[in-house]
């Protein structure tokens, strides 16, 4: 049977499942100084967020003017170390089958809290809130789903830039992140979970869940596991990744052996998903999960459509935790979406797409602390699941995600202003290279990233010679940089 990987202790190896492997790295990062918790449980997952403070050096830099009598010598600046206590959002997703094992962990891992309630919510808030409160030893504070939801999704969008994207397939850059803008309304916000929920939100309090659906992600995922014989959710999008739909799946031309013209639909349009499936000699797994995939996605696509138009809104943003960044989904949403409202409705898809909940549900107990006062940053050191590419790039951090999901946000002191030292930041025209487009530029500045890194990690090295864990830290940080460099060689943004 497999163990905690370095994660347990003495006292906790023998009270634990031994039935999950966690990856080598800290999940639950910075437990011991975990102050407040929120919890989101849906049918398939749970999302555990917590709040917790970090004591960290910071190098202040002070310049000297010389016109004026402060300036004693040549030297232009000055700098000085202090010790900075700030705080960190944390967020982490794992299936539900490993609940009791990962509220365990926290449990004996936990050393002081301001509370003694969590925040819950989703329909598994009610299943597991006696289990909750038994293993933490806190009272669970239920709250409503779709306004942690809403909640969730106004914080990502304000707060993390590059959080939603177009996906265009055939596009020189498939992905186009869109900037944070502090006018986000109205727009309509399709929730796929184990089903569908689609919410209208016109302001931060006002909203209106205008309808659903019963086929989502609990139905790509159940129908799958029987089509296929498999089981786990990233598998069957892997399997789906490699599949040829076209096998199991009736197309236009398949009936009329071409176009339709004057309907305007293409001979490559499917006309009845699984209609070739009950004459196919042979079993097709990975053609099976595919043209389930397209089905699904067409049909959460053209009920956007619908109601986008019916309620006259241009942005559609697809949260949940069915997408995943995966590229078939993204495509066949937006492929949908421009077919049916002729390019009149823009599919965005959420980079943190799965947290909605957990982040709504964290704010909803820290309304106290007046959280939206701040801006908050991602924290990439902390994060992981940050791209938004299909698994075959990266199996590694893929297989990891299925499990275990990090994302984590610094508060940041000050309010984060476009361009602040600019005396009209509004005529300023910036001589700027797009690195996402010019291919020659981007490979030069990744090649000097790299050819920089090792110099970079020497110097963090050697601003701290007496901590034992910075030759681990620096090591780690090479890793992730390094991987983030090639991630953005293959997939620029």
């Amino acid at each position: 049977m497999a163990e905690w990987s370095g994660l347990h202790s003495s006292t906790s190896r023998h009270t634990m499942d031994k039935s999950i492997t966690l990856p080598p790295d800290e999940i639950f990062r910075n437990l011991e100084n975990a102050k407040r918790f929120a919890i989101d449980i849906g049918g398939s997952l749970t999302k555990l967020a917590y709040y917790s403070t970090v004591q960290h050096k910071v190098a202040k830099v002070r310049s000297f003017d010389h016109a004026t009598k402060e300036a004693t010598s040549d030297e232009l600046y000055e700098i000085s170390v202090q010790e900075e206590v700030t705080a960190r959002l944390h967020f982490i997703k794992f299936e539900n089958a490993y609940i009791e094992t990962c509220l365990d962990f926290v449990r004996d891992h936990l050393v002081n809290t301001d509370t003694k309630v969590i925040k819950a919510t989703g329909g598994g808030a009610h299943k597991f809130k006696e289990l909750i409160e038994r293993k933490l030893g806190l009272r669970v504070d239920k709250e409503d789903e779709m306004t942690c939801l809403i909640k969730g999704c106004n914080f990502v969008l304000r707060n993390i830039p590059h959080e939603a994207f177009v996906y265009a397939k055939h596009a020189d850059s498939e992905f186009r992140f869109q900037t944070t803008q502090p006018d986000i309304f109205p727009y309509l916000l399709v929730n796929i979970g184990s089903g569908v929920s689609i919410v209208k939100v016109e302001s931060e309090d006002k909203f209106e869940r205008i309808g659903g659906s019963s086929i989502g992600g609990g139905t790509f995922w159940g129908l799958g596991a029987l089509l296929t014989k498999t089981k786990r959710f990233d598998e069957l999008l892997q399997l789906a990744s490699k599949g040829q739909h076209t096998s199991v799946d009736m197309l236009v031309k398949d009936i009329y052996g071409g176009s339709y013209g004057s309907l305007g639909l293409t001979g490559d349009l499917i006309a009845s998903s699984f209609g070739k499936s009950a004459t196919a000699d042979k079993e097709f797994r990975c053609y099976m999960a595919k043209s389930l995939l397209h089905m699904i996605s067409n049909d959460i696509g053209q009920l956007a459509c619908l109601y986008a138009k019916l309620h006259n809104l241009s942005r559609v943003y697809f949260g949940g935790f069915f997408i995943r960044g995966h590229p078939v989904t993204m495509h066949t949403i937006t492929y949908s979406i421009n077919f049916f409202t002729k390019g009149e409705v823009q599919a965005l898809f959420l980079r943190h797409e799965g947290y909605l909940g957990a982040i709504g549900a964290f704010l909803k107990g820290a309304e106290e602390d007046n959280p939206n006062q701040y801006s908050w940053g991602e924290n990439y050191a902390g994060s992981s699941g940050l791209m938004s590419v299909s698994p075959d790039m990266n199996p590694m951090q893929r297989a990891r995600s299925g499990t275990f999901d990090m994302l984590e946000m610094d508060r940041l002191e000050r309010k984060l202003v476009n361009l602040p030292l600019l005396q009209d930041a509004s005529s300023y025209i910036p001589d700027t290279v797009d690195l996402a487009e010019d291919a020659l530029a981007r490979e030069y500045w990744l090649y000097c990233f790299e050819e920089a890194l090792d110099g970079v990690v020497k110097r963090a090295l050697a601003s701290q010679p007496d901590m034992p864990e910075a030759a681990e830290r620096a090591e780690k940080f090479r890793q992730k940089y390094r991987h983030k460099l090639q991630t953005l060689r293959h997939q620029p943004l």
